[in-house]
């Protein structure tokens, strides 16, 4: 009979956590899922406008031309429990970066704050991906913002060239 409880009670804990965790899953999803669309949009169009200024005035400063010459980089990044694959991203100013963030273990998420760059969380199978402007020139940490991740050490280093 004793035996039959500790059943019980064991089932009763195991539910209770996974009802937890599916409800901080989600929550998370919503809180990172605000105004990054948006983000990207605005510094799209920025940068269209910005070239079609150049080519009507005919001219380029220095700083024009490094946005003319920007390439688009796609980085695959794959994350697992509190490690990224890549501990350095390298990128030159101007560059459009793209991160695809491919989770092989957990639950985890890519953030970089000096460019308001960050991927929604995700688990274990799944993708998500960010596109930002690095248009600022040096060393910027790059890390999980879930529980404490960053902390345990899973974090990288984006050096803008």
């Amino acid at each position: 009979m004793q035996r039959g409880n500790t059943l019980v009670i064991a089932l009763v804990i195991a539910a209770i956590l996974l009802v937890g965790g599916v409800a901080a899953y989600f929550m998370t999803q919503n809180q990172n899922n605000t105004a990054v669309p948006a983000q990207d949009a605005s510094m799209e169009e920025a940068m269209v406008e910005k070239n079609e200024t150049m080519m009507e005035e005919g001219e380029a400063s220095a700083t024009d031309q490094t946005a003319m010459d920007s390439e688009e980089v796609t980085v695959d990044l794959s994350a697992e429990n509190f490690s990224f694959s890549a501990t350095e991203i390298r990128v030159k100013r101007g560059d459009t970066v793209t991160i695809v963030l491919d989770v092989t273990a957990g639950m985890h998420d890519f953030v970089i704050d000096e460019f308001d760059a960050r991927t929604k969380v995700v688990t274990t199978g799944e993708t998500d991906q960010v596109t930002f402007v690095a248009d600022e020139a040096g060393e910027f940490e790059y890390y999980c913002s879930v529980g404490n991740h960053r902390q345990l050490g899973m974090v990288g280093t984006l050096i803008v060239e």
